[in-house]
């Protein structure tokens, strides 16, 4: 029996060793998979850290060559912020020989009277001695006390007309900045039968120099005089829509000299009622004008309608590449106007404009013509 049993001691001594040999090279293999990991981790720190130095020593040497080139530079002041908070000086006029009647028309309603009023104040004020202004004032639902206070500005050359009206019967976009009174403008050649030619004026606006040399312009053969819009340029897909391109501009129609024979010999009313109706269009009377009258209008210069809001938002270079001209600040802009134009939802009247932006300075010749008025009951 004891002979029998020593192979099996044997074999099962020799299947021990092969197991302690193998995991002996299963601890050995481990061990040498984490010096190599261990290995790579620091191989990718030390190149990080090589990295990290040449990153810090290049800034170095970049703040370093900076620095020295600052030194050499010469001082120079510190660049201020621009103010406007200063009273606009206007290009001087001359009135020799400046002499006529210029038959004019506002639009307002009771939200507007104070704008309309500052109109015809600063024209009453600019215009030349010899010159006669006849106001006609479209009006809608405004007291008897906003129509006594329109009458106060007759004198000096000036005579006021009140001529109240009913709401247009037309279609109407109320989420935009054009108010509905606007649409009166159609109905100017109705309202006056007994002129010919009148210059129609926003009442936001303010008159700078005489308007006999815009009056006396002749449009015997067109039916407006107007002042090209840099919507056209800025608004292409806008303008686009109104099939414009034969003509070249689109026009603003905040300033227009109008020739009313040709309005109603043309009917152009019933043109203009029938686009409105039919078109859904965000500027209202200013789109219809410029599809219903076509090729038949005559440009003005830019002095005639003088408008900020473009160059609140564009480049002067832009601005002057538009209009042709080389304006070098907002001075050489506005002092020539002959009308200054507020042609947006930001107005004049109310919140004072920060001294760096150029509105301040046009914010303060509007109140120069606001201020002395009494207010409104």
């Amino acid at each position: 029996m004891e002979k029998e049993s020593k192979p099996e001691n044997t074999t099962s001594q020799r299947e021990k060793n092969n197991s302690d040999s193998g995991m002996k090279w299963v601890i050995f293999a481990n061990v040498l998979a984490i010096i190599v990991v261990a290995l790579l981790l620091w191989a990718n720190f030390i190149d990080r850290q090589v990295a990290e130095d040449e990153a810090q020593a290049k800034q170095q040497q970049l703040e370093t060559t900076l620095n020295d080139e600052t030194d050499m530079l010469p001082d120079v002041q510190e660049i201020s912020a621009p103010n406007y908070d200063y009273d606009l000086k206007l290009t001087p006029q001359n009135c020799e020989g400046v002499e006529g009647t210029v038959d004019l028309v506002l639009i307002t309603d009771a939200n507007y009277m104070d704008f309309t009023r500052v109109a015809i104040n600063s024209a009453k004020e600019m215009k030349c001695p010899n010159s006669q202004y006849n106001f006609n004032v479209m009006t809608m639902d405004i007291s008897e006390s906003d129509v006594a206070a329109l009458k106060a500005l007759e004198g000096n050359g000036v005579t006021v007309n009140v001529l109240p009206q009913k709401e247009a019967d037309l279609f109407y976009i109320r989420d935009t900045h054009v108010s509905k009174t606007s649409l009166l403008k159609y109905y100017i050649a109705e309202a006056l039968p007994n002129l010919s030619k009148v210059l129609y004026l926003d009442s936001d606006v303010l008159v700078l120099h005489d308007l006999n040399q815009i009056y006396q312009t002749d449009i015997s053969n067109v039916y407006l005089a107007i002042v090209k819009d840099p919507s056209w340029f800025f608004e292409n897909t806008h303008v686009l829509e109104l099939n414009l391109e034969e003509r070249g501009f689109y026009f603003n129609s905040g300033v227009m000299l109008m020739n009313l024979d040709k309005f109603r010999q043309d009917g152009l009313l019933q043109k203009l009622e029938d686009f409105t109706n039919n078109n859904f269009r965000t500027y209202m009377d200013q789109d219809a004008l410029n599809v219903v009258v076509g090729n038949d209008v005559l440009l003005l210069p830019v002095e005639a309608n003088t408008m900020n809001f473009f160059f609140e938002h564009v480049d002067m270079p832009t601005m002057n590449a538009f209009y042709g001209r080389d304006w070098q600040s907002y001075d050489d802009v506005f002092a020539p106007a002959i009308v200054l134009h507020f042609a947006s939802s930001k107005k004049p009247l109310g919140k004072i404009a920060p001294n760096e932006e150029f509105f301040r300075m046009l914010q303060r010749l509007w109140y120069k013509y606001y201020t002395p008025l009494p207010p409104l009951d």
